[in-house]
């Protein structure tokens, strides 16, 4: 299963009116890309997962507002709100863990990461495990509400699953403590990151046909780190433009 980060309406993103970044390139180059995602099936009908979503949010805002200091402007709908999304993949988005979590332990950071590097097997997060430590969003949450209050919270989610879900407010500061280590980029360095920075080429399209290049099996920890630090940099920004969750789906 491959991972994208989505920062759309939930409305949207339950009812499928959106596309992958792969599925956008797909469209674009004239390819046909469908997703497959486990424990598929057919979607509730718009009317249904409108109410159930709608009901959430109200919910959830009743409970959370006795101790909300900041407007929350939360949009809900299937078109009229536009969505950002983009694949930093597993390896990447592992390597932005490994890259905060060997911060946090005062640990070295391995230069290069196999392609199926997986952080929770890492004696790094192993270690980061075995120490007290306050709860980093990054680690322990999938979604992220747009509330610019900064806080975790264990729920459940309109499907009934019960998860962490924090704050796009708290993973915007998570965000700056990253970049704040040594980083110390600004904005446009950032954002030109998800061009710049990220997987080597394994085939390239000519606009004819695929051809293959060299296979990769090991990518810069620190360029992917980047890549996908600035892919949850984008969806924040969009986040607090559009009023919209963060979602990480595979």
């Amino acid at each position: 299963m491959g991972l994208d980060v989505y920062c759309g309406t939930l409305i949207r993103y339950y009812s499928r009116n959106w596309l992958t970044s792969v599925q956008q390139w797909g469209i674009e180059n004239g390819f046909e890309v469908r997703m497959v995602r486990e424990n598929d099936r057919d979607p509730a009908s718009l009317e249904e997962i409108t109410a159930g979503v709608l009901g959430w949010k109200q919910q959830l805002l009743r409970i959370f507002a006795p101790s909300l200091t900041k407007p929350v402007v939360w949009n809900e709908d299937n078109e009229i709100t536009p969505y950002y999304t983009n694949k930093p993949d597993w390896c990447a988005y592992y390597a932005l863990l490994a890259y905060v979590c060997a911060h946090i332990v005062d640990k070295p950071l391995a230069q290069t990461i196999p392609k199926d590097y997986n952080f929770w097997k890492d004696p790094l997060y192993e270690l980061y495990c075995s120490k007290e430590r306050e709860g980093i969003t990054l680690f322990e949450c999938e979604w992220w509400l747009p509330i610019a209050d900064e806080f975790m919270w264990k729920g459940y989610l309109p499907t009934g699953h019960e998860r962490v879900v924090g704050t796009v407010g708290m993973l915007e500061w998570e965000l700056e403590q990253i970049n704040s280590i040594e980083w110390k980029a600004d904005e446009q360095t950032i954002l030109s990151w998800t061009d710049n920075e990220g997987y080597p080429d394994d085939a390239y399209y000519t606009g004819q046909k695929v051809q293959m290049g060299q296979i990769h099996t090991e990518y810069d920890t620190l360029s992917l780190a980047k890549f996908a630090y600035s892919i949850m940099y984008r969806a924040v920004k969009h986040s607090k433009e559009n009023g919209t969750l963060i979602i990480i789906d595979y």
